[in-house]
């Protein structure tokens, strides 16, 4: 029997830093391009094959500028150009086959610090395109 998954307890890593106290959605998107391998005898349908992996991680924080906290953390990471690792898990507690991790190097080429309108709370959208190996899954 199957069972549904709400998330409720996500953890969500960058750079080691654990945001999950301040992460409101997370999105863990495997992606692999699409290589157009249509001939003469594809039939009258196209034809492909899977080519490069364009994995992406994509949270919404809610933006803190205080020490150590997502501000802090990513615009270093902007600025800097620099690759880092990022984490998701859908539960708290132990990785296993019901409670996978999943793992990029990541760069963050896209930074807005904050939008929001009058009287909402400042968040920060954040997509961190994975480098080379794309996004792994540990299940122990």
């Amino acid at each position: 029997m199957s069972s549904k998954f709400i998330l409720e307890s996500c953890v969500v890593t960058i750079n080691g830093v654990d945001f999950t106290d301040h992460c409101s959605s997370v999105e863990v998107n495997f992606k692999k391009n699409g290589v157009d391998t249509t001939n003469f005898s594809a039939g009258g349908g196209k034809e492909q094959m899977a080519g490069l992996g364009e994995d992406t991680f994509t949270v919404e924080l809610q933006q803190d500028f205080s020490a150590a906290e997502v501000d802090q953390t990513l615009w270093p990471l902007f600025n800097g150009k620099t690759e880092f690792p990022v984490t998701v898990q859908p539960a708290a507690g132990s990785v296993s086959t019901t409670n996978p991790l999943y793992t990029g190097t990541c760069i963050l080429l896209d930074y807005i610090p904050f939008t929001g309108k009058p009287g909402t709370l400042a968040a920060v959208k954040l997509a961190f395109p994975t480098q080379r190996t794309g996004i792994t899954r540990t299940t122990s």
